[in-house]
This record gives structure tokens, sequence and C-alpha cells, in this order.
């Protein structure tokens, strides 16, 4: 389940600091709190200036980017001043917009953690191609992203005015955190530390949405801290120390991230540099993490007599090891999940005045749990049934890959159970809404993340899961109509993680949006001019058991005639999108997520007046990372097909790219393939 519960003030120091929170909620916000980029005006510069610099007129004539034409825009400069002593970040950026698309880029937004930062002094303009200069004279709106309990993850949008293509458009802004740096780290020699951590503060984000023409990164730390910082994807002018103190790094003509369709998250592929402040002996620092970890949440998951007493009441001794434990995970899944409810006002949560939960007893007396406290209710159950069990934090695959060089326990934003049942083990999350027993989401699967123990913590790897726990099954039973319709019953069921995919999207929806989102995904998945009457959905709530559908299939003019023949495709249901890439040019590693199959079963029954002619080739393909076959069959009038893709690789570097193309494609004809009829003498006539 997604980390939100806080462990201690060093973490929460973690947890509130910029590229702590950041990485916590995700890549998509990266490059606006985490960042520190500078870019150079003509004069060196030790932070951003309060007054616009002059464009210079070839800026203004620019139609293109000379290193990457047809960009609809391009990052000409940029200025970043952050100073941990002020506790401040001044930053200034200058776009150059090519093209109408590229106008997009004059609306702008700065995201911001309310209770720990602020944002100041926000100013821009524009400046077109002959030389206007349009000052930003608008509204500043400040928006909701995001909020649990007291944390309000907020941002500032505007629009500046007058952008057009072959314009400049410009903007500054002061970021101010409030929370100032804890004495140790200024005066780390005051102090006797027994266990060591970091306090994480600046990143840079080298690489971007957007070409940078010229970059120069500046941070200055605090006297007397510790710094360190490691780069991550950085090749080219890594980081200095310069002799005032502070850090600096410049950088021209860095590539644009190009996103792509099925890419990995953006920061698992850009470049950056990590900066944290060093407290204490950092001999092996995951090892002290995962320790000092398992210090804090004791109070959460350490047994008691009573947890000892209400476990055997659930799980009673007398029965087999695995069935009690299932039926611990049964029911701290009835716990009421408020993480997961609607967000509600301050005044409705005064009203609901719901208490702390300070211990896993608290969580069952009080019937309800926030964040990861019903996995942590979940280990002290275990425990005190008897059971291994720890906390695992994770990296969340659907927003970073962990990086054990990154010294930041913020990249792990995830928290699993592992329980050691006999020869085997387990990994669990009863705080995923919906998650069966035995599963754990994708995103928390072939990943990497912390064991907290302590006697001292380790770095472990999360299994990946197989096609198996991701099955897609679809029959159906049609009939081709002599016009060339096609009528008759489809049914679909989604089981394991595909059923986990489809209940967590829809768990804000009403009945009526489950069954939008259902409709919506199968018409994907048919030709055109397919009708699709739902006549039900069902398996919402069941977490072990798959979501069924049944519909109704219709189209008025399935089939295609010539002369005296009727050709149409068995395979109703075309190649899962997931494989459908096209083209051979590739710039980022292809990510689907999880592995996946597809299962089908269909029967078409003839129409009068035809006999069969021809049936497509069966199709047998199999690589190292997939496996497809295609079975044509006819029977008393009918065609059978039986067609099953596996797909066991779920990333595939650039180099894996063309034979995974060329097995998209080969799915994509065989479902082109055309069963064919001909027309019978005595029917010509009529």
């Amino acid at each position: 389940m997604t980390l939100v519960f806080v462990l201690r003030i060093t973490l929460l120091a973690l947890r509130e600091s910029v590229a702590g929170f950041v990485l916590a909620l995700g890549a998509a916000y990266l490059p606006f709190l985490c960042c520190a980029v500078l870019t150079a005006s003509l004069a060196v510069q030790a932070q951003v200036s309060d007054a616009w610099q002059p464009v210079p007129k070839e800026d203004l004539l620019l139609k293109d980017n000379p290193v990457n034409p047809g960009s609809s825009a391009m990052i000409l400069e940029r200025e970043v001043y952050t100073d941990d002593e002020k506790r401040l970040q001044r930053e200034w950026v200058r776009i150059k917009i090519f093209d109408e698309e590229g106008g997009k880029y004059g609306d702008v937004e700065i995201p911001y953690v309310a209770r720990s930062t602020s944002i100041e002094d926000i100013r821009g303009r524009t400046v077109r191609q002959d030389g206007t200069v349009i000052e930003f004279q608008g509204t500043v709106f400040d928006n909701l992203v995001f909020k649990h309990k007291k944390l309000r993850y907020q941002a500032k949008t505007f629009t500046l005015p007058g952008v057009e293509a072959g314009a400049v458009v410009e903007y500054a802004y002061t970021m101010r955190w409030k929370q100032a740096l804890p004495d140790y780290v200024r005066h780390p020699a005051a102090y006797l530390f027994t266990d060591g951590w970091t306090i994480p503060t600046a990143t840079w984000t080298i690489q971007r949405e957007l070409f940078t023409r010229h970059a120069r990164l500046v941070f200055r730390p605090v006297k007397g801290g510790n710094l360190g910082w490691v780069t991550v994807r950085v090749t080219d002018n890594p980081p200095s120390t310069q002799p005032d103190g502070s850090v600096r790094m410049e950088v021209t003509n860095v590539a644009a991230v190009e996103e792509e369709d099925y890419m990995p998250p953006i920061s698992t592929v850009n470049s950056r540099v990590h900066f944290y402040y060093r407290v204490g002996p950092l001999w092996d620092f995951w090892s002290g993490y995962g320790k000092i970890s398992a210090k804090e949440a004791e109070k959460l998951i350490n047994k008691t007599k009573f947890l000892e007493h209400v476990a055997r009441e659930i799980a009673p001794p007398s029965d087999p090891a695995d069935l009690r434990l299932h039926k611990l995970y049964t029911r701290v899944q009835q716990i009421r999940y408020i993480s997961y409810e609607p967000s509600k006002t301050e005044k409705e949560m005064k009203r609901e005045s719901l208490a702390e939960n300070k211990s896993a007893e608290d969580i069952l007396r009080h019937g309800y749990g926030f964040g990861n406290e019903i996995n942590f209710l979940f280990t002290a159950l275990a425990r005190a049934a008897g059971f291994d069990a720890s906390i695992v934090q994770v990296a969340d695959r659907r927003t970073t890959f962990f990086e054990p060089t990154v010294l930041d326990g913020s990249q792990l934003t995830a928290i699993i159970v592992l329980v050691r049942l006999s020869d085997k083990l387990l990994y669990l999350d009863p705080a995923s809404r919906f998650c069966p027993y035995g599963v754990v989401p994708w995103f928390e699967t072939d990943t990497r993340g912390v064991l907290w123990d302590q006697r001292g913590g380790s770095v472990i790897a999360i299994p990946a899961q197989t096609s198996e726990s991701a099955v897609i099954r679809r029959t159906a039973e049609l009939k081709l109509q002599p016009d060339g319709a096609m009528e008759g019953k489809v049914e679909i069921g989604f089981d394991g993680q595909e059923a986990l995919d489809r209940r967590l999207s829809a768990a804000e929806t009403d009945e009526a949006g489950r069954r939008d989102l259902v409709e919506d995904e199968i018409k994907q998945w048919l030709p055109p001019g397919v009708s699709l009457t739902l006549d039900s959905v069902t398996g919402w709530e069941l977490a072990e058991e798959p979501v069924r559908v049944k519909c109704h299939f219709y189209a008025a003019h399935f089939a295609a005639f010539t002369q005296h023949r009727m050709l149409f495709p068995p395979a109703i249901f075309q190649a899962n999108r997931r494989a459908a890439l096209t083209g051979w040019r590739r710039h980022q590693p292809v990510y689907f997520d999880h592995p996946y199959s597809e299962v089908d079963d269909i029967t078409i029954s003839l129409p009068a007046g035809y006999r069969l002619e021809a049936l497509p080739e069966d199709v047998a393909a199999n690589t190292k990372f997939a496996a497809f076959k295609a079975t044509h069959l006819s029977a008393d009038r009918k065609v059978h097909l039986e067609r099953r893709a596996d797909m066991n690789g779920y990333f595939f570097p650039l180099d894996a790219y063309s034979p995974l193309l060329r097995y998209s494609w080969q799915l994509r004809k065989s479902d082109a393939d055309n069963v064919v009829l001909h027309l019978l003498e005595e029917a010509q006539g009529r």
C-alpha cells in the first residue's frame, strides 16, 4: 500500500523535504518541485536577478531548434538559486515557442506543499517576435491537487498573455521552506549519533520534457552541514564544489525526455543529481534505515496479550497455518479504510472527530485505519498468532525504480508485509483495497525494497508476477447471417491482477460508471461498427473472484463480400492494445506494467447458402518474452477459434524493441486473417 505513515522526526524531515515528498507522490511533478536547474545569463550570477534579462534578437528570430528540428518549444535559459541557509529557491525560466502546440507552455503550474512551503513573488511576461513585451498582470490561482489529513499538495497556476508562435515566454518565482533544517544538520559535531541517516534536500533534474539549450545549476548548503550527493545517469559535467562552498553544474544542449506510449516513469529514464546531508555514521545506509524504521514502528506492529487473544479467536491454532493466515488477512480487510473514502472538508472531519491510532490495538478497537495502518495491524496480528511477519518498504513501480545509490528513503513509497510460512515466502498487502490473499498489486512486484528489522535492515527483491497471475478470458457464441451481420453473446472474465486493476480504477465510481468503464474498454477490442450491450457486470466487491461481464454483440456489416464469396475475421477480439505497437523508431523503453494472458474461445455459426472454403492458417509463435497460438477448427457448420497470447515480459529496453514489434505485427496479422465462405450455386439466384 502507498506509504503515508510518518515514522519519526527524521523521516518526517525526509517526507517534507522537496525531494522526499515529490518522489512519494510520483514523477509527474518532479521537474517542478525537486529540481534546482539554473541557466546562465551573459554574466555569471549567484542567484536569480529581480529584473528581466534582455532577450537577444537572435532568440526572437529563432524559427526552430537547430539541434532538434521540429520541436514545438525549447528552454532557452533557466536559472534557479537554492539557498539552504535562507531556506528558499528562486527560479526563472525562458522558453521559445515555435508553433501552436508549443503554446501550451504559456500555461504555468507551480506545485508546492502548503504545510511546508509557500510560493511568492510570481511574475511573468511574453516577448513577441517583433519585440513587443506583454507583462503578466492576470490572476494566479491556487488549486488543490492532493489532500491527506493535514497534508495539502497545491499548485499555483496562471496563463501568460499573448502567447503565439515565435514568442518567448518567461516567468520567475520564489519558493520558501517554512521548516528549518534540524540543528544536528547545522552543527553535527555537537551531537553523538548511534545511528546514521540522511536528510534529503535539493534534487536537480537535468533532462526535462523540453530540450534545454543552456543551464547552470547552483546550490548553497548550510554552513557546517555534511553535504553529499549522487548522480543518476549523468555522463557529462558532473557537479563540483566551488571555493565559496556552493555546488555548481553547467550543462548545454540537454536532450528532451521524449514521452511515448508505454514508456517507464520519467524518473527512471531522466538524469538527476540528488543532494542530502549526512547525519551520523553511514557505514550501511539501508541496513540502518531498516533498523530505525523497525524501532519507530514497534508500537504499531508489536504483539500484545490482547492481540494474541483476538488472533486466537479469528484463527484458531487447530487450523492449518495457511488457513489461519488467510483468516487474519480477511478480518483485517474488513477494517474501515478511511484513505480510500472520498475527500472530506475540515468541517466534516472535525464533526466525525476520529481519534488517532497510536497502536495496533487502537486500529482494531476503533475499527478504522489510515494509510498503511491496516498493514501494520495485519503484521501485529500475524505476529500475535505466532507467524514470522515483517514490514517491507518498497519502490512503487508506477513512479520510480529503486536506486540503492540514492540515499533517500522517500523513494520507497509503498509498504507490504512479508510472512515466512514454512518453506515459502508470502508477500501480502491487505491495505490495498480489493487485493486478494496471496497477491500484491503489480506495482509492488518485481521491485526492490528494505526489510524493517531491529537487528539491521536489508535490501530485498520482490518476485515478479507471471502471465498466469493476470488473465483475461473471453468466450463468444455468435451467428453469422447471410447478409453479413453478426450477432450473439459474449462473456468476459478478468482474473487476478486484471480484476484488481479494474476494481481499483473503478473504486470511486458508481454502478453506472463501472459499466461505462467496462463497456468502453471492450469496445476498444472490437472492430468498428460493432454494437455492444452490457447485460451484467458482477464481482466488483469480491476480491478473490473474477470480475465477470456478459454482453450482447451485434454488427450489421461484419462480413465483406465478393461476387461469390463472404469473408470475415473469426478473431472478433483484436490483439490487446498493449501489443499494438507501431513504427520502427522508438526513443524510450517499452513498459507494460505487468505480464498478462489473453484466452479466447470463439464459436461462429455459418449462414445458410454458403459452404466453408478456407480457414485462416493456424499460428504458433514463441519468443523469449511471449507466446501466441491460434487454432482454427470447423464442424457442424461452425467455425471455432481458440486463441491464447501470453506476454511474459513487461520491460523492454531499446535493443529489444525490434523483436517485440515483429511479435506485435504477427499477432495483428493473425487477427486480420479471414474465413472464406463460398456461395452455393442453388443460392446464387436468390
